[in-house]
């Protein structure tokens, strides 16, 4: 894969690209501080309150990505990674859910949760929206659009990714050390999802199976307090599966070929 950076940074592009990626992190935030939104919410059901802020993000996302590509010349080469050939979007979600699976091995020796539907947003909802909006969107254009460096777009997406969980009032409560290591523990995962994803080339589909699967063994096993599970190691739990996804598709290539092959969005 090529340098996008070799003819210089689009510094208008990436401007409108962070814009809408600023926007479309803070306004949910700004919103969910609000009385009269949250009495709002409350007035939903509960299965279109749980998706009120996901598609606000979608919208931003593909607003954004329909103003960047009228921007510029080569929009053709620009893509998100979802419209991927069939084989290959099976390939790397095949990929990405069983890198999760190193987290189901150390949760068999939990006492599970109960499972519930509610599992499906908090697993598979974040794994497919957050992934669109942080990786495909603002990541992914910041390099292909605007031809920033991988690793400044990166760093970037990553820590607003882990500054992002913040609204979760849980997150809020904790203690401020215990919340800075939490914080930085996503940033981390978000840097780490941005890399595969740039390198896997820009197949979202492996980080979304990553992601979710992630969440859902989170929700299973490790969301409660269940010995013998103390923070060091959730946290190993959590390090192992993106450590093998890492392995596989940087330093192994097995979904490199599909560079030759991707089709735009």
């Amino acid at each position: 894969m090529g340098d996008p950076t070799k003819s210089g940074i689009r510094y208008h592009i990436a401007f409108v690209i962070l814009a809408f990626f600023f926007v479309g992190t803070v306004v949910p935030i700004i919103l969910y501080q609000q009385e009269w939104y949250k009495d709002w919410l409350r007035g939903l059901p509960f299965d279109v309150r749980i998706l009120v802020h996901p598609a606000m993000r979608m919208v931003f996302a593909f607003v954004g990505w329909l103003v960047v590509c009228r921007m510029v010349q080569d929009r053709e080469r620009i893509r998100m990674g979802l419209l991927m050939p069939p084989m290959q979007a099976i390939k790397a979600f095949a990929l990405g859910f069983a890198c999760s699976l190193a987290m189901f091995a150390f949760g068999v020796f939990a006492e599970p949760n109960e499972i519930h539907y509610t599992l499906v947003y908090s697993s598979l909802l974040p794994g497919v929206t957050e992934e669109i909006f942080y990786r495909a969107f603002a990541f992914g254009l910041l390099i292909q659009a605007a031809r920033m460096n991988l690793w400044a777009a990166a760093f970037t997406t990553a820590i607003v990714f882990g500054l992002a969980h913040l609204v979760r009032s849980d997150v809020r409560a904790m203690p401020i050390g215990e919340m800075i290591g939490w914080l930085a523990m996503l940033s981390a995962g978000g840097l780490f999802f941005a890399w595969i994803y740039a390198r896997a080339p820009w197949n979202l589909w492996v980080v979304i199976a990553l992601h979710a699967g992630m969440n859902l063994w989170w929700d299973i096993f490790f969301n409660h307090e269940t010995p013998p599970f103390n923070g060091l190691v959730t946290t190993i739990a959590r390090i192992i599966p993106v450590g093998i996804a890492v392995y596989l598709v940087i330093f192994r290539g097995v979904l490199r070929e599909s560079s030759a092959t991707t089709i735009k969005a």
